[in-house]
């Protein structure tokens, strides 16, 4: 069995899994379509093994999904030429990075510039120019899922107050995976970096407003994802989490001359 290493097959092979379980096709279907076994079909998602381009436009069509033949069958095209870094700017780059991500085992995501597009209101994606949650094209919290947010991000003064106070609210309420906050500043480039922990091995992604750059597997970036998260715990995040909805809650009733400040929930 040809072992694939670039992470960017495994996002196609995640990504066409994802479109087959939500049109609740099972692996006999697209094996017969392409004359294989169910296991080809299963190792093609897991990324053990490549998928020609043939099979992806054939599988795509069959799961509705023909407008991701061309990006698909480019990042498949550039995993088996390249091994360097491998960017998604086609239009639907948050989806498809959501789709796979439903298929990992885990996902830690890392954000030192704003709140990551999962755990975004409707108001604060407007204000950061980020697609909105609510919309097809974006991301959804997933509940095998560890933000680590920085706290600088939460008590930021370039969103209005009267937009954190609910996002920061929304958070605390969120019934998803984990929040983590590190206290001060994490110590990498502004951005977001995610791990998602896949059968055939991890995906490191850098999404951002642009397109999703896929970086191949890096033992540095899986520690440094690890030794950031060690900073946190879930007690201590929550604490954070309740002071920054406190300080913003503050500034957005003095920005809007209201007498008191109310405590969050």
């Amino acid at each position: 069995m040809p072992v694939v290493t670039h992470p960017a097959v495994r996002v196609v092979g995640g990504y066409l899994r994802d479109a087959r379980e939500r049109r609740l096709i099972w692996p006999a279907q697209p094996a017969d379509l392409i004359r294989v076994s169910e296991e080809t079909v299963l190792s093609m998602e897991a990324g053990h093994t490549p998928i020609t381009l043939r099979h992806i436009e054939l599988l795509c069509r069959l799961y509705h999904c023909s407008d991701d033949i061309p990006v698909l069958k480019n990042l498949a095209t550039a995993a088996m030429h390249r091994s360097g870094d491998i960017a998604d700017e086609a239009p639907g780059h948050h989806r498809r990075l959501a789709g796979c991500a439903r298929q990992a085992r885990e996902a830690w995501w890392v954000s030192t510039a704003v709140i990551p597009p999962p755990l975004q209101t409707a108001a604060y994606a407007r204000a950061v120019g980020y697609p909105s949650f609510a919309l097809p094209d974006a991301p959804l919290p997933s509940p095998h899922a560890v933000y680590v947010l920085d706290e600088c991000i939460l008590l930021t003064d370039r969103v209005a107050p009267e937009v954190m106070a609910p996002q920061l609210q929304y958070l605390l309420d969120l019934d998803v995976g984990e929040v983590r906050v590190v206290p001060g500043r994490i110590a990498a480039p502004r951005g977001h970096l995610v791990e998602l922990r896949m059968p055939a091995g991890p995906v490191f992604a850098r999404p951002e407003h642009d397109g999703v750059l896929y970086v191949p597997a890096d033992r540095r970036l899986s520690a440094f994802i690890s030794d950031t998260s060690d900073l946190t715990t879930p007690a201590a995040s929550r604490e954070l989490l309740v002071h920054a909805a406190q300080e913003q809650l503050s500034r957005a009733y003095v920005h809007t001359g209201a007498a008191r400040c109310p405590e969050p929930l």
